[in-house]
C-alpha cells in the first residue's frame, strides 16, 4: 500500500509530542546522589548548611586585622607582631576569632618576630565569608536540571545524600525483518546484520532512557502482532524496519489493526516512512530499516519523545558555514549530516542523499535540516546546526 499523504516534518513532530504524557509525580524515584549522574531532578534541592559552613581563609598567608594596614605599602611596611597582631594561616583554614582579612604570603616578610607587610587590605579580603557561596535553604538545583558531575559535587558539598528524580523512560526495541541475521550468522546475499537495534538501543540510554531490545523479529503478520501483548510494561514500543510500502512492510496494518496510526509518511529525507501510533495508549513509533533514515527519524522523534517523558530539555544548537552547496528535493525537510571544525564553525556536508549509507553518519558531528521549501543551500551561507 502506498504513502497516502506525507506529513511535513513540523506537524508530524507536533502530533508525536500531543501524545506523549510529560512523567508526574507517579514517575518518581529517590535515589542516591553518587548514583545521580544524567538523571532528571523531579524537584528543586534545597541545600542543609551554609557553603562555606565558617569564615575560610582563601589564601596562604596571614591573617591580620584591616584597621592596621591601611597605610601599608612597598616603601612603608608595616611590622606586625607574630601571633598577636599576624597569625600564619593556610588556604582553606579557619580565619582565627578577631581578624578580618588575609594578606597574601608574597606581600609579607618575616623578620624575627615580626611580619613586615608591604600592602594593605580591605576587610574581609582573601575571605570566604560563611554562607557566601550557598545559605542553608537556598535553592541549589531546580526541578527539571539534568545532573552533571558538578552537580553532584555540589549536592554533596552542600549535605545532599538522596535525590528525587524522574525515573527512566522504559522503551521496547524491536528489529524487524527477514533479511536480518544475528552477530555471527551466515551473511547470504540479501542479508544483513542487524545493527539498528543495537543503535537505537544506546540512543536510548544516551538520550536518558531505558532500553529493552528484543530478539529479531520477521516479516510474519502473527509475529509483529506479538510485539504489543506487552505494551503496558512500556512508556514507548520503538520497531526498526517494516516501515515502507513492500508486500513485508506489515507494521502500519498491525498497528491500524490494534490501534490508531497518528502518521504514516514523513516529507523527510531521509526518513519518510516513518510510523507513529497508539496501542493500548501506549505510543508506538516505526523507524525505517534504512540505517542513515534511522538515524534521522530516531534523531528528530524518539529523542524528543524521551525528553519531554522526563521534562528534559535540550535545545542545543549554533550557527555554522556551509563549506559546499546542498541540493534538497521540494517539498521535502532534509537531513543533511555535517562535519563542523569548531575552531573555525565551517561546516562540510557529508552527504545529504543515501538513505542507507551508514558511514556518512559516523563521519559526521552533527547535522542540519534544509526545510521542505529550499532548494538550495548556496556554500559560505550561514544554517542552524544541531550535535549529532
Amino acid at each position: 500500500m502506498l504513502f497516502d499523504r506525507l506529513e511535513s516534518l513540523r506537524s508530524a513532530q507536533r502530533k508525536l509530542l500531543e501524545r506523549i504524557k510529560p512523567f508526574g509525580d507517579g514517575d518518581i524515584e529517590v535515589i542516591p546522589v553518587e548514583n545521580a549522574l544524567g538523571r532528571i531532578l523531579a524537584s528543586d534541592v534545597f541545600s542543609e548548611i551554609d557553603m562555606p559552613h565558617y569564615n575560610r581563609c582563601a589564601m596562604d598567608g596571614y591573617a591580620v586585622k584591616s584597621g592596621m594596614l591601611r597605610s601599608a605599602g612597598r616603601t612603608n611596611p608595616i611590622l606586625l607582631k607574630r601571633e598577636t597582631d599576624a597569625v600564619w594561616v593556610h588556604t582553606g583554614d579557619s580565619l582565627p576569632e578577631g581578624f578580618d582579612a588575609v594578606v597574601k604570603a608574597e606581600d609579607t616578610e618575616e623578620i624575627g618576630e615580626v611580619v613586615a607587610v608591604y600592602r594593605s587590605v580591605r576587610k574581609y579580603e582573601n575571605v570566604g565569608l560563611r554562607g557566601e557561596d550557598v545559605s542553608a535553604g537556598d535553592v541549589i538545583a531546580e526541578k527539571g536540571k539534568l545532573l552533571r558531575p558538578h552537580d553532584l559535587a555540589l549536592l554533596r558539598a552542600a549535605g545532599i545524600e538522596k535525590v528525587e528524580v524522574f525515573r527512566k523512560p522504559r522503551i521496547k526495541i524491536v528489529p524487524t525483518g527477514d533479511e536480518l541475521v544475528k552477530p555471527g550468522g551466515e551473511l547470504k546475499p540479501g542479508k544483513v546484520i542487524e545493527s539498528n537495534g543495537l543503535m537505537v538501543s544506546a540512543y536510548i540510554n544516551e538520550w536518558g532512557g531505558y532500553a529493552e531490545k528484543t530478539e529479531i523479529v520477521p516479516d510474519v503478520r502473527e509475529k509483529i502482532e506479538e510485539i504489543f501483548s506487552d505494551s503496558e510494561r512500556y512508556d514507548m514500543i520503538v520497531t526498526t524496519g517494516g516501515t515502507s510500502v513492500g508486500k513485508r512492510d506489515l507494521l502500519y496494518q498491525v498497528v491500524d489493526g490494534l490501534g490508531d496510526v497518528v502518521f504514516r509518511g514523513v516529507a523527510l529525507r531521509p526518513g519518510k516512512p516513518t510510523v507513529f501510533g497508539l496501542v493500548n495508549d501506549t505510543p508506538v513509533l516505526g523507524l525505517p530499516g534504512f540505517p542513515s533514515a534511522c538515524v534521522a527519524s530516531a534523531y528528530l522523534f524518539l529523542k524528543p519523545a524521551i525528553l519531554r517523558m522526563a521534562g528534559r530539555d535540550d535545545g542545543i544548537s549554533f550557527d555554522v558555514r556551509i563549506t559546499g552547496k546542498i541540493y534538497s528535493k521540494p517539498g521535502f525537510t532534509s537531513f543533511v549530516r555535517l562535519k563542523v571544525d569548531f575552531e573555525t564553525m565551517n561546516a562540510e556536508p557529508v552527504s545529504s542523499y543515501g538513505s542507507g549509507i551508514l558511514s556518512s553518519v559516523t563521519r559526521a558531528n552533527a547535522y542540519t535540516l534544509v526545510d521542505e521549501n529550499v532548494e538550495v543551500v548556496d556554500e559560505n551561507e550561514i544554517v542552524r546546526a544541531y550535535l549529532l
